[in-house]
């Protein structure tokens, strides 16, 4: 059994994956720290604009506030705490942006990381005017492992259709970036279609597999090569993680007809700029925000995918709406189930 963990960190994105292999996955990082604060780390939480990101302004009026972004999750502690791991095997950075990368400099010093994926990037941020809400050390941190001047990890530079047995096991293809895209992202500096978009494709009884994206912030050029290049494996999948955490980013939406989510799922950002009405919704599909559910978990077996959030109001509304009966809990978890797909 797999276990998919969508925290709720914030401005930001952080999944983590639990491989049947044992091996563990965290892809991306925000709202991290540990218990030794610099001051500059105090300086970034006691800022105004840190202050702005735990308000979910403009709640559309058919939607309730349950006030997940004031209390949102530390993947640290996370870890730590409700997986019980000081050990990652590869952690993932989609693309070289703050919100993806926010509290890089403490994970490293609290996690024994084994392997690293990042692009060949060459994003230059300006250290005086750039770090609004985040802290300039975790960018030159950050530099430092692309540079190959840290040392206590594997860094390893991938790209779609490259092949690796530790992916085979643990069910993981990269569908996107190509190096085209990469080197077009240090030619005119928008690393969104640089991010790395990932396929997890579990087994499920009968022979088949349960398919779930996460997508970093791609944009159109990646949806355009992903599209071309990998439409049979891309159609009708069973979880979208939403590029831009389902942001309203001026984009195109054509490639959701192709995937045809049965569930989306909404990172962190405020409601004002999610594009909730741009993808798939009810009755057809299901749309879940982390500002509503707090952290989503998915368990992945041969027989079922099972959804669980950890706000309580939010899964009893949730079910009662659709008909289902009282949310059941489950302590290890630490979150009630809400949604169960059978094979």
């Amino acid at each position: 059994m797999a276990i998919i963990h969508f925290l709720n960190v914030l401005e930001g994105d952080c999944n983590i994956i639990q491989h049947d292999t044992g091996r563990i996955s965290v892809i991306d990082v925000s709202n991290a720290y540990n218990d030794q604060d610099t001051d500059a780390e105090k300086a970034v939480k006691a800022s105004i604009e840190r202050a702005e990101m735990r308000k979910r302004t403009q709640v559309p009026s058919d939607k309730v506030n349950y006030r997940q972004k004031e209390i949102p999750d530390n993947p640290i502690d996370y870890l730590k705490l409700n997986i019980g791991t000081t050990k990652i095997f590869r952690f993932i950075i989609t693309h070289p942006d703050m919100d993806h990368l926010d509290g890089i400099q403490d994970l490293y010093s609290e996690f024994e990381i084994t392997n690293t994926w990042d692009t060949d990037n060459n994003e230059k941020k300006d250290l005086n005017t750039f770090f609004a809400g985040y802290n300039k050390e975790d960018w030159q941190f950050y530099t430092q492992l692309r540079d190959g001047k840290y040392t206590n990890t594997n860094r390893l530079a991938l790209y779609a259709f490259q092949d690796n047995q530790f992916w085979n096991e643990d069910n993981i293809k990269i569908l996107c970036p190509p190096m085209e895209l990469v080197k077009q992202a240090k030619d005119n500096g928008d690393y969104h279609d640089s991010s790395y978009v990932l396929l997890f494709t579990a087994p499920k009884k009968g022979g088949g597999k349960w398919k779930l994206i996460l997508a970093g912030d791609s944009h159109d050029n990646s949806w355009n090569y992903i599209i071309e290049k990998h439409k049979d494996e891309v159609s009708n999948i069973d979880v979208l993680f939403a590029p831009h955490h389902g942001r309203d980013s001026a984009r195109s939406y054509e490639f959701l007809k192709t995937l045809n989510p049965k569930v989306t799922l909404f990172g962190n950002a405020s409601s004002k700029h999610l594009a909730y009405s741009c993808y798939p919704g009810p009755p057809r599909s299901l749309r879940i925000t982390n500002n509503q559910a707090g952290y989503i978990i998915m368990k992945v077996t041969t027989e079922s995918l099972v959804f669980y959030v950890k706000n309580l109001e939010f899964a009893k509304a949730f079910t009662t709406k659709r008909g289902w009966g009282d949310p059941i809990y489950d302590s290890s978890l630490k979150a009630y189930g809400i949604i169960q797909y059978n094979a």
